[in-house]
């Protein structure tokens, strides 16, 4: 997949996001989302604040690095924090800059250029998926404020192979050793278009609509309330702990009805 192509749907989804927001009330920006603590401000703020962050380690400025060490988990409150202190608007705008500032960086990168994130150093490819990735899942917490569902689409794709990357990453957050087993993805993309991932004869699967599998993969849904189709006791460990982010698990969503 070429930068191109990620950067084009990265825009994408931002833009999406945009024209969600634009239809809020001042009111509603403060409503609460199921990120325990987290209003949609607080969401966006988050987006603004880790782009911002892209933004310094793609010009050399390692100093956020520095300061997640320092601070760990509080470092994810530094964006809420700032965007409490700011109107909607004002959050908003911030976003907006700092999102076309980290699209302008992007584009100057060499595909396999490594650049530093929090966990581990990542190809620039990867590192735009991730920021789509982010966008989309802070943009579901948004959406769920308001009772209302996005518009899926084939960006899916990219979140799916940023799960299928990250499944070492997920076994070592959560303390297990990484099997040799290997898993196969089948997915259905929201066009209809099927979408694979690993070797196809191997016995652990993991099929169903692309919707519902990254849902799971940035852990806004339990894996067991949706239609997905787990064969093999390895796909049924894997989508338990799959994620697609850097830094610790968290809880996760609870099975609906516990």
């Amino acid at each position: 997949m070429s930068m191109q192509e990620i950067l084009n749907d990265l825009r994408a989804e931002q833009e999406a996001l945009d024209k969600f927001l634009e239809k809020l009330s001042a009111d509603q920006w403060n409503l609460p989302t199921p990120a325990a603590g987290w209003s949609i401000k607080d969401s966006i703020s988050h987006i603004a604040h880790i782009d911002e962050v892209a933004v310094a380690l793609l010009r050399g400025d390692h100093a956020p690095l520095a300061e997640a060490a320092k601070l760990q988990f509080g470092f994810t409150e530094l964006g809420p924090q700032k965007g409490r202190l700011l109107l909607p608007e004002k959050v908003w705008q911030w976003w907006r800059e700092v999102r076309a500032l980290m699209l302008s960086e992007l584009a100057k990168c060499d595909p396999k250029q490594r650049i530093p994130w929090f966990a581990q150093p990542m190809g620039a490819r990867a590192f735009a998926t991730a920021r789509l990735m982010e966008t989309w899942a802070h943009g579901l917490d948004c959406y769920d404020a308001l009772g209302a569902e996005p518009e899926d689409t084939d960006r899916l794709r990219h979140i799916a192979f940023l799960a299928y990357i990250a499944r070492p990453y997920a076994y070592q957050i959560n303390g297990l050793k990484l099997p040799d087993t290997p898993i196969r993805l089948e997915l259905i993309l929201p066009s209809g278009k099927i979408w694979t991932q690993g070797e196809e004869g191997a016995p652990d699967r993991i099929s169903g609509q692309a919707r519902e599998f990254c849902r799971v993969a940035v852990r806004r849904r339990h894996w067991q309330d949706t239609s997905l189709k787990i064969e093999g006791e390895e796909a049924k460990r894997f989508i338990s702990i799959v994620q697609t982010y850097a830094g610790p698990p968290g809880p996760g969503r609870k099975p609906r009805g516990k």
